[in-house]
């Protein structure tokens, strides 16, 4: 697992690319070879294709806010 500071160093070397970006929470929006489409990437593990930079950006603020498995609400 990434610490937060080794997630913050990969935005900073990435968040200038001309194609794809990498959000400082671990997110990545990775172009496929030979598309305009983009492999979102989180924890290392494939989320989603989405066929447009605007999509992609879209995918991952839904994503963001859903009930990640495991969690627990404590009242």
């Amino acid at each position: 697992m990434t610490t937060d500071k080794e997630l913050k160093e990969v935005y900073n070397f990435y968040k200038d690319c001309k194609q794809g970006f990498v959000t400082r929470d671990g997110y990545a929006a990775v172009p496929l070879a030979g598309s305009k489409s983009f492999v979102i990437v989180y924890n290392g593990e494939q989320l989603k294709v989405c066929k447009t930079e605007k999509s992609a950006h879209t995918f991952i603020k839904k994503h963001r806010t859903q009930i990640k498995k495991g969690t627990v609400f404590v009242s």
